[in-house]
């Protein structure tokens, strides 16, 4: 772009072209595509094509992991792609191959179908993210935790291979990711929560992630306005539901219904809490869904200028190009769409799309206007049109006419009626059609014709009611008088724009404040040597106990009377599995200690309500028996829609969860999924002698560290620090006393297993929990120091707990 002005300017023998009355929009700036780039599996095409098993060679060797793939090599220009996304307004597309963990970087590409050369405008444009696997065929991860803790292990192992000085070892990968960390970082979230996940691991490694939403983003806007990002907001909302067969619209659920509700607003909720959004197409499949989509979020509240920056200025400054792309202005590269009308305020068409300044006809607009009343002659009888709208989609209605005799007074009535006309125009050639019944004709009239003297004259031919064709014409009498209207986007206030806490059933409104409350005559279980009191009184104050039985009430005490009832401490559930996202297994491997349920706490799970509804306020989250060592638990206050870290006990005690049993050695797992070491019971107990001999080489290793970096020698070369290894971390918290572990338990022979792995080590098990058996072992457990944790009434389930009796817990 050479000049931008409101004034004439000189054309110096320039092409013009006339576009009075049109409106010319910036071209939009698409941050979440993988258009032109291959499908995985399709021609042969793989992510890593010279791996043989797609983990061969010098890769990471997990292969969710591949930030050596580079999309700029692989881009080939689609012409149908690049149409569907040009219709929508866009003229440049940041692509990536949007699959797996750490998945390589994106190009920018311009949407012209000129050659690759030409359209390709940066190579590496960015760099993309997600927790979803992908078309790994491995094992590990198997969960959403696992994806995490890979995640972190990866960015550590990057850390530590770039920091090394004696390079021993060269990996394609992690050269390759090094290269991307200056590029603009991209998170793929398939849901609200997992961009809070994300953005922790971002502050552990000081990353700078921008988000690309999922379009629930509106119920954690005052937690994302804390992040500083930019939240690439969807605009495929959800259909509204059929709900009149009442048996199938019981059935949806109210939390489905309110994202229908508030999904269009995600974009205005998330300005107001101030975050900065873009716009994608992602999921869209025309430039109808779009724009409706769009002008559905303007009727929320949004405002224009915001859409606008959302499909342009913002995107370009996402990506480090804002003084390339985004405005009409001079030095800007020349992409830009021409709409017949303002496409934000009213349902334009689009006429050309200009990419690089090459110029790309859509579709052409008529010449003339036809607009305003007309007189057509059909056969010797005359009928009023009024034609009006806009001047590629005319509508029109029809004047008829029927008489009425009076028999009484024989006289005749004349009654005037006003038809819908459908008018089909294309350039100069014209269809109507209209139904008539009158004293004359009775049917559907079907007109064909052509427009000539500037709109004034229509004519053609066309066929009657009764069939008959005949030769018609139309002559204007009158053209429409324009109106000097303003046109606006009207807010649409039948919608709530409240978000609940959770935004599902049973969610408060607004999340309620600590007050002072004083239970008044009621039976209080004290657990103390107080014992039972009798018509006593508890009071609260900023969520702690203050006084039992107290003389006196605080000031503005909230007092609730609960005669006849009774009060007792919370039940704490010591093992518990709801509340997790994506997967209570981490059951890639046989030790996963890396993975954290703190990582997956899922506040919105509607258990929690049911929960607290039986008495239950704490809970250990327990990660799954799949594995002999598994993941870290999360201790939880069952708070209500509040956040996951709102629900975490601050500095809560550590535990672990390990297993015993048919579960670990896969003995249930069907013959086709027994894909790992251990398979017997004696390959459990070395999975432990292994696990904790490795952590215990690992101390040593960082102790000869720490050491010599004390000791350390000027004239000898710098120490290079051990490498991070996120399982054996935890393991040797287990070693050293600092995390506790729970284990899943049924046969007393690997009780007893379990505690002499203990006993050699030097630390305790903490639990055993089902510990169906532990009536066998109860003095053995009593001498090492182990607790239990038993089922009250369920036995006899499986093979091994055949041996399960009701007078365990007692014993």
């Amino acid at each position: 772009i050479v000049e931008v002005s409101t004034k004439s300017i000189k054309d110096n023998g320039a092409i013009v072209y006339d576009f009075k009355g049109k409106t010319i929009v910036p071209a939009f700036i698409e941050l979440n595509s993988n258009v032109g780039l291959p499908k995985l599996g399709e021609n042969n095409f793989s992510i890593r094509p010279n791996s043989g098993n797609n983990n061969q060679g010098a890769f990471y060797w997990n292969d969710a992991v591949h930030p050596e793939f580079d999309a700029a090599p692989n881009y080939q220009i689609d012409v149908k792609a690049n149409e569907n996304l040009i219709k929508m307004g866009f003229g440049f597309a940041l692509s990536h191959l949007q699959d797996g963990i750490v998945r390589g970087s994106g190009t920018l590409v311009s949407l012209g179908n000129q050659n690759s050369n030409k359209q390709i405008l940066s190579t590496s444009a960015g760099q993309f993210y997600s927790f979803s696997k992908g078309s790994s065929t491995l094992n590990y991860p198997s969960s959403q935790m696992g994806s995490i803790a890979l995640l972190r292990q990866a960015l550590y192992d990057l850390k530590y291979y770039m920091t090394q000085q004696q390079k021993d070892e060269r990996s394609i990968s992690l050269d390759k990711w090094n290269s991307q960390l200056t590029f603009p970082a991209f998170f793929q979230s398939m849901e609200k929560w997992e961009i809070v996940r994300a953005s922790k691991i971002a502050k552990e490694f000081n990353l700078k992630f921008n988000y690309l939403g999922s379009g629930n983003e509106y119920a954690i806007a005052q937690d994302l306005k804390k992040l500083d990002a930019s939240i690439i907001v969807p605009l495929n909302f959800p259909e509204a539901y059929d709900v009149k067969d009442p048996y199938v619209s019981r059935q949806i659920p109210l939390s489905d219904l309110k994202h229908w509700e508030l999904a269009p607003s995600n974009a205005k909720i998330l300005r107001d809490h101030g975050v900065t959004i873009c716009f994608t197409s992602q999921g869209l499949k025309s430039s109808d869904q779009f724009w409706t989509n769009l002008r559905m979020a303007l009727k929320r509240g949004l405002k224009i200028e915001d859409a606008l920056s959302a499909l342009t200025t913002q995107p370009a400054s996402v990506l480090k190009v804002s003084s390339d792309l985004g405005t009409l202005e001079k030095g800007k590269r020349a992409s830009f769409s021409i709409y017949s009308t303002d496409p934000f305020l009213a349902e334009g068409k689009l006429l050309e799309s200009w990419i690089l300044g090459e110029r790309n006809i859509i579709s052409e607009i008529p010449a003339t206007d036809i607009n305003g009343k007309f007189s057509f002659n059909l056969e010797e009888n005359k009928y009023r049109v009024e034609i009006s709208g806009s001047i590629e989609k005319p509508q029109g209605k029809v004047q008829t006419f029927k008489t009425d005799l009076n028999k009484e007074t024989n006289t005749k009535k004349i009654d005037t009626i006003s038809q819908k006309a459908t008018i089909i125009r294309t350039k100069t050639d014209i269809t109507i059609q209209f139904n008539l019944a009158d004293d004359i004709y009775k049917g559907s009239v079907n007109l064909h014709g052509k427009i000539g003297a500037e709109g004034s004259v229509i004519e053609g031919d066309g066929s009657l009611p009764n069939g008959k064709w005949i030769k018609w014409s139309g002559i204007r009498l009158e053209k429409e008088k324009p109106e000097n209207k303003t046109e606006s986007i009207q807010v649409d206030t039948t919608f709530s724009s409240a978000t609940w806490f959770p935004n599902l059933a049973f969610g408060f409104d607004s999340l309620p404040k600590q007050q002072i409350y004083v239970f008044q005559n009621t039976t209080v279980w004290t657990n103390e040597k107080e014992g039972v009191l009798k018509n006593a009184s508890v009071v609260v104050e900023n969520g702690k106990i203050i006084a039992v039985n107290p003389a006196d009430f605080p000031k503005n005490s909230t007092i609730i009377d609960a005669t006849g009832k009774h009060l007792t401490a919370g039940i704490i559930d010591e093992h518990s599995h709801i509340a997790i996202s994506k997967g209570v297994n981490e059951s890639g491997q046989a030790i996963t200690s890396e993975v954290s349920i703190g990582d997956v706490v899922n506040p919105d799970d509607i258990n929690i309500f049911r929960q607290l509804a039986g008495g239950v306020t704490a809970a250990q989250l327990l990660h799954g028996s799949a594995n002999p060592i598994g993941g870290q638990s999360a201790l939880i206050k069952l708070k209500w829609g509040h956040s996951p870290d709102g629900m975490l006990i601050p500095n809560a005690p550590k535990f672990i969860k390990c297993a015993l049993g048919e579960n670990v050695k896969q003995a249930n797992w069907g013959e086709n999924n027994r894909f790992r070491f251990p398979q017997t019971r004696m390959g459990v107990e070395q999975v432990f002698y292994d696990g904790f001999l490795r952590a215990k080489a690992y101390k040593n290793e960082w102790k000869s560290y720490n050491d010599a970096l004390k000791n350390k020698n000027p004239k000898k070369p710098s120490l290079v620090e051990p490498r991070r290894d996120l399982e054996l971390d935890i393991l040797l918290e287990i070693l050293e006393k600092k995390r506790f572990i729970t284990c899943h338990s049924y046969v007393q022979s690997e009780i007893n297993m379990l505690m002499h792995v203990a006993d050699s080590f030097g630390f305790n098990v903490n639990t055993f929990t089902h510990i169906l058996e532990g009536y066998k072992v109860a003095d053995k457990m009593k001498n090492h120091g182990a607790g239990g944790s038993t089922f009250s009434d369920w036995w006899a389930y499986k093979y091994e707990v055949n041996e399960a009796i009701p007078q365990n817990a007692k014993m």
